[in-house]
């Protein structure tokens, strides 16, 4: 639908009204909101951020000029999940020439904790590598060497990279310039294939759960990784059963034990519990600790 101009201004006044008392709204519960914690004596992170960057910004405090003095360098690690609050943070500690940031946008994860991703992005697109530098650019170092995988696994993980990753899922165009490349001198071993097993659930046992509202939802989430559970405990059974060889650190062959297995989740305190169960079921030693990350046969 198109709008004369005069029917846009009318509907930005009428607007006007309706934002303003949303914007009264926002503003009494942040001052009720900060004192309910201030009377409690609590602050929570993003308070912690804001009170921050009130002082650096207050040149009554002094405190910006006192930081850009005192530091030579600032380096940022996981730039790519920096939010604007923290970045106007760096500005106010930092010289302009500086700042040392890494990141990878490809693992940014925190958009729901306002995480912007671009900002990281902005500076990776106008930022020079050392042979197109001039005076006034700054520096790009990128960082593609993979030190923790072998290459099979680089490969099927720039095959999938490159076949989902893009501008609009991801906010960059997974290319070759973008490939992960084998940095690590691993001993080359026989039957190292990487295996992708995908579990396609069938249309008649995904419409059972197929309900009205969250709980039906639920039920089907708890029913699909009940699937892949099973499915893992049944793949370490076989790895131990053919004898499958894995490698030492000191790059001799041996057969696979339980503990060289390890089964990494994206929520231990909610999966961990069901891999235990159906890993125990066939009588496999399983060792899980739902307060840190790591699950492992023991």
């Amino acid at each position: 639908m198109l709008y004369t101009s005069e029917e846009a201004c009318n509907d930005i006044k009428e607007m006007y009204i309706t934002l303003k008392r949303i914007e009264n709204l926002v503003i009494e519960f942040s001052k009720t909101f900060l004192k309910a914690k201030q009377d409690r004596n609590i602050m929570d992170f993003s308070d912690i951020e804001h009170f921050a960057l009130n002082i650096l910004t207050n040149e009554e405090s002094g405190a910006s000029k006192k930081y850009k003095e005192k530091y030579e360098e600032i380096l940022i690690d996981e730039y790519q999940d920096s939010n604007l609050v923290q970045e106007y943070i760096l500005n106010t500690i930092s010289r302009g020439n500086n700042i040392f940031m890494v990141g990878d946008v490809k693992q940014s994860i925190y958009k729901f904790r306002q995480a912007r991703p671009e900002l990281f992005l902005e500076k990776y697109e106008s930022y020079k590598i050392k042979d197109e530098l001039e005076a006034e650019d700054n520096l790009k170092i990128q960082l593609f060497k993979n030190f923790r995988s072998r290459e099979n696994v680089l490969n099927i993980t720039n095959i999938v990279f490159d076949n989902i990753m893009s501008k609009t899922l991801g906010d960059i165009d997974y290319t070759k310039e973008e490939y992960l490349n084998l940095g690590a001198d691993y001993l080359n071993g026989e039957n190292l294939e990487v295996e992708l097993d995908i579990i396609d659930l069938k249309e008649e046992e995904q419409s059972i759960y197929k309900g009205e509202e969250d709980k039906e939802e639920e039920v089907e989430n708890i029913e699909d990784i009940l699937i892949e559970a099973k499915f893992v405990a049944n793949r370490i059974k076989e790895l131990i059963d053919i004898g499958y060889m894995v490698c030492n650190k000191d790059k001799t062959n041996r057969k696979i034990t339980y503990k060289d297995i390890a089964i990494l989740l994206r929520s231990t305190q909610s999966l961990a519990p069901i891999y235990e169960q159906e890993i125990s079921k066939l009588n496999i030693p399983v060792f899980c600790d739902t307060n840190v990350r790591i699950f492992r046969n023991s």
